[in-house]
């Protein structure tokens, strides 16, 4: 009971520090004037259906700012329904399409373009964007004004109900966003503090870009994640409520992390907090929600009213009110629309909805119907290859199959088959344990992974099945790459000693 009374004071000295800040109303500039005009990379990333892709290009075509002073990268990770030969035929766009048999995510996309840029010296910040946002005229003129404040920053991302309405339980999560986003990232982005990064749209500078290293980003606690490696070389992620990003509802992220994988991170670095922004993050990573207080501050004042304490009933009462009275302010500060306030007091039935949802035996027996009743995402390929035992060469056929993701192969010869017993993230990994398996039998696949002139051209995917062909034959011309695929057979192979490793 002790370490409980200490845990929930903590925290209400940290919520009225809060509320204390939020009192003194931020001052508006007016003239968001830099002395210079930094040299911004707008990076655009686009998987899936991309139906406004064109349309944020277009806004960001007419931008304000110096069009001489940033440059537009599209990443098109196996897009649905945008044409590359239109963007490409746009000479003020840059694309790079990766189609693969699956989406090589954000994280690597963004970590190809830094790589790509590293060694430009005139290049100041880059400016990541994902498809579905718009943004005002003046938006990259507002995000080079604060570059000069912080390092790295997010803005604040809106959503426009169309032509749908919300439901009631969106309502109330639209309404504990916009409570945290007004008055808790702004407050501790006020205060020095970091933010939880948002990689739907975020500005960092290059040169912390290039110190950090490359991104993790998978999911939200990879965020949190990353944030806690930010803050380990002292960086804040700042919030700027000033700088705005506008998404449609359908595609508005509550941006609500996992209680239970925070308090996991939580655990893991509680130890290892090298500076107080590191020490202040992870114990941020541990505040509980206002229900949670109530509960923990009505056991505390029952317990003291019972039993001795070595805190008298009458502090812990006035404590509790005084968080209360915080509570209240905080409420005022966040400026919420009327109705807001009344889905916000929903909100804590919300989350114990959600902690049941995610109990772990309920989730156990949920993820075992769904195991038994989710269809597969399954996608095949036939492609003819030669197998050789070294005196004669048989025709075969190789099926490569992803299974909702997971890579495997099925060697087909006169009817007969052979499926590979693993699952494997890259098709280049499936190939292999083919090629080792017909290698026990004394057969040689003859395929462009197993020659000897292959050479992999690693292009940030998955499954890197791309690569280029050595093969100095008779009328190639110097210098000409040849592309090819792992899978791809032709007369001039020869066998290599080891199979080439990617």
């Amino acid at each position: 009971m002790i370490f409980l009374y200490i845990y929930i004071t903590v925290f209400t000295i940290y919520f009225i520090i809060l509320a204390a800040a939020s009192m003194k109303s931020a001052r508006k500039i007016r003239d968001k004037y830099t002395p210079k005009d930094a040299n911004l990379c707008v990076v655009i990333y686009a998987t899936g259906k991309t139906d406004t892709l064109e349309n944020l290009i277009k806004q960001l075509k007419n931008q304000t700012y110096p069009k001489q002073n940033y440059t537009i990268y599209t990443i098109l990770d196996k897009c649905e329904n945008i044409s590359e030969v239109t963007l490409q035929s746009d000479l003020n766009v840059n694309v790079i399409n990766i189609n693969n048999m699956e989406p090589v995510g954000k994280s690597q996309a963004y970590s190809i373009i830094a790589e790509k840029l590293h060694d430009i010296k005139d290049l100041d910040a880059y400016v990541f964007l994902d498809s579905n946002n718009y943004v005002d005229s003046d938006f990259l003129a507002n995000a080079n004004f604060y570059l000069t404040k912080y390092d790295v920053f997010n803005p604040m991302v809106n959503y426009f109900p169309q032509n749908e309405k919300l439901t009631f339980w969106e309502n109330v999560k639209s309404a504990y966003s916009r409570y945290c986003s007004k008055f808790i990232y702004s407050t501790r982005t006020r205060l020095g503090l970091t933010n939880i990064i948002n990689t739907n749209s975020f500005v960092i500078k290059k040169t912390l870009l290039n110190r950090i290293g490359s991104f993790e980003f998978q999911d939200l606690i990879s965020e949190v994640q990353y944030t806690l490696k930010l803050a380990k070389e002292r960086i804040s992620v700042a919030f700027v409520d000033d700088l705005k990003v506008y998404t449609s509802i359908e595609n508005f992220d509550y941006r609500i992390p996992s209680l239970s994988k925070r308090m996991n991170i939580f655990w893991a670095n509680l130890t290892q907090t090298p500076n107080f922004t590191t020490q202040e993050f992870v114990f941020s990573l541990a505040a509980p929600n206002w229900l949670t207080c109530v509960l923990v501050y009505l056991l505390i004042l029952r317990h003291a009213y019972v039993f001795p304490f070595w805190v008298g009933y009458s502090t812990i009462l006035i404590t509790f009110i005084v968080l209360t009275i915080a509570f209240c302010v905080s409420l005022l500060n966040a400026k919420l629309y009327s109705k807001e306030y009344l889905y916000l007091f929903v909100y804590p039935l919300l989350s114990i909805a959600k902690m049941s949802h995610n109990f772990p035996p309920v989730r156990g027996i949920r993820n075992i119907i769904k195991a038994t009743t989710r269809k597969h995402n399954i996608e095949k390929m036939v492609t003819n290859v030669i197998v050789t035992d070294g005196v004669r060469d048989y025709a075969c056929q190789l099926e490569l199959i992803s299974d909702d993701g997971l890579a495997r192969v099925r060697f087909i010869n006169k009817g007969k088959t052979y499926t590979t017993k693993n699952n494997h993230l890259r098709m280049v990994d499936a190939l292999k344990e083919l090629t080792t398996k017909l290698s026990d039998y004394g057969l040689t696949l003859k395929i462009c992974q197993c020659c000897k002139y292959f050479q992999p051209v690693v292009d940030g995917s998955t499954n890197m099945i791309k690569g280029c062909c050595n093969c100095q034959f008779q009328g190639r011309t110097p210098g000409d790459i040849i592309p090819t695929l792992v899978w791809n057979t032709c007369p001039r192979f020869e066998e290599q000693n080891v199979v080439n490793l990617f």
